[in-house]
């Protein structure tokens, strides 16, 4: 009987020091995701960076993939320039993997085209591997939020394949976006010139 009790007590223990250990493994990868959301919000390119694997990826959906911390630097250079805000809600994590909630970004290039911001829905993964982060995808945009996008970002591409077909080229080679610090700076500089060309 006693041995029956010693076994039960320490198989208890093991099950509750792997308990604490998993809960302790999600509270800290909580916690990285949220410097890496912090860093980006505070334009501070190199605190993001060091969240993210040396061969980290970022899928934009409909974009090619961000690929490698060169890479992914040129991106958040992006998003300083155009003073990107993310935001997340209901984080959970499952085994390496981060899920969050809801989301939404605003920068200058969705204001741009006329948008207050855009609306992920919930599903946005984040992969790590360890303490560092291997890789995010996104979630889709919220339907609402999609079409309209869709709309506004259709608007100005008609205006500017009818106005500055050589600086869309430029800035769209192959029809994707080009994300580093000069693209970011060019594309405030066109969307200015887009707003003031059609002012109601």
């Amino acid at each position: 009987m006693i041995k029956l009790i010693n076994i039960i007590t320490f198989t208890s223990l093991i099950f509750f020091g792997v308990l604490i250990k998993s809960c302790s493994s999600d509270v800290e990868k909580i916690k990285i995701f949220n410097t890496y959301v912090d860093a980006v919000n505070q334009n501070d390119v190199s605190g993001a960076l060091a969240t993210h694997t040396q061969d980290a990826e970022f899928i934009i959906p409909g974009q090619e993939a961000i690929k490698g911390r060169e890479e992914l630097r040129s991106l958040l250079q992006w998003d300083s320039v155009l003073q990107s805000r993310i935001m997340f809600t209901d984080l959970r994590v499952h085994g390496d993997t981060l899920i969050t909630g809801a989301g939404s970004e605003r920068n200058f290039w969705f204001e741009g085209i006329g948008l207050n911001s855009i609306a992920y829905g919930p599903g946005t993964r984040v992969v790590f591997q360890g303490k560092l982060i291997k890789g995010i995808y996104p979630a889709t945009l919220h339907s609402e939020s999609r079409l309209e996008f869709e709309l506004r970002f259709q608007e100005f591409l008609i205006w500017a394949m009818q106005n500055v077909p050589e600086d869309l080229a430029q800035l769209m080679p192959d029809g994707f976006l080009t994300y580093n610090s000069e693209s970011a700076s060019d594309w405030i500089k066109l969307l200015e010139y887009y707003n003031s060309q059609n002012v109601n």
